[in-house]
């Protein structure tokens, strides 16, 4: 093989974006691909992956007449995008930052494993879906149906109409659980719940003008600036309660 040649492949190879072990060859159409991802992530649209590539996340290949195409190193960047933002609060700016790192070959801090809870019988992993029964909360958190009801009753977890629990339940009940066991009553979390709800009241108050102006992407732009006011809402309470816990102690 001559230099040029080297060279050649050595210069494609530095400029493949992440990840850059899997096929970046151009199959899927933007259907196929949130079909794909939607096994995981049920609430990906069209709308949403537009909005990822006009922040810069991902850039599908486009065909001589302007439709776009997709790799499976596309798919997973995707997925590793909803997976942070999903499990670990991400803003896209930083995410768009470490996928930048990853684009140059640099390591990163790898995505939180999804919550994993010990069962009896050996490790049972969460569900990928958005929601879950009462039974499949109760395998995968080893409380009881007479818990969950009585969490519900309490208002720190709350089901749908059809009887179903977000996903995200399982860590709220995991939370639970760890203060319990720190001695303190599911009773006396209650305001911990109320203080959440008012935060996302205000958080919504923000976003609501952004959702409102109904342009495209503006509803991904919201769900997007809600993550990031969550985020920052709870780093500022976070600071809070140590400077009050340390005045306590003082």
């Amino acid at each position: 093989m001559s230099n040029a040649v080297k060279k050649v492949e050595e210069s494609v190879s530095e400029s493949v974006s992440w990840p850059q072990s899997v096929s970046h060859e151009p199959i899927y159409t933007i259907g196929q691909l949130i079909a794909e991802v939607q096994k995981e992530f049920p609430a990906l649209s069209p709308s949403k992956m537009r909005y990822l590539e006009d922040t810069g996340l991902i850039t599908p290949f486009r065909l001589p007449s302007g439709y776009r195409k997709y790799s499976l190193a596309d798919v997973e960047r995707v997925r590793y995008i909803l997976e942070m933002q999903r499990d670990t609060f991400t803003p896209l700016k930083v995410i768009l930052e470490k996928l930048s790192a990853l684009d140059l070959g640099h390591e990163v801090e790898a995505v939180v494993p999804r919550t994993r809870v010990v069962a009896e019988n050996g490790v049972v992993a969460t569900p990928a879906k958005a929601f879950i029964s009462v039974r499949e909360l109760c395998d995968l958190t080893g409380v009881s149906k007479t818990e969950v009801e009585e969490l519900t009753q309490i208002g720190l977890i709350a089901p749908d109409l059809a009887g179903y629990f977000p996903t995200q339940t399982i860590r709220v009940v995991q939370a639970i659980l760890k203060l319990k066991e720190m001695g303190i009553s599911s009773r006396l979390l209650r305001p911990v719940r109320t203080s959440a709800d008012r935060h996302a009241d205000l958080i919504e108050q923000i976003v609501s003008q952004t959702r409102a102006r109904n342009r495209s992407n503006d509803r991904e732009k919201a769900y997007a600036q809600s993550r990031e006011l969550a985020v920052a809402v709870t780093e500022l309470y976070q600071e809070l309660l140590r400077v009050t816990v340390d005045r306590l102690n003082s």
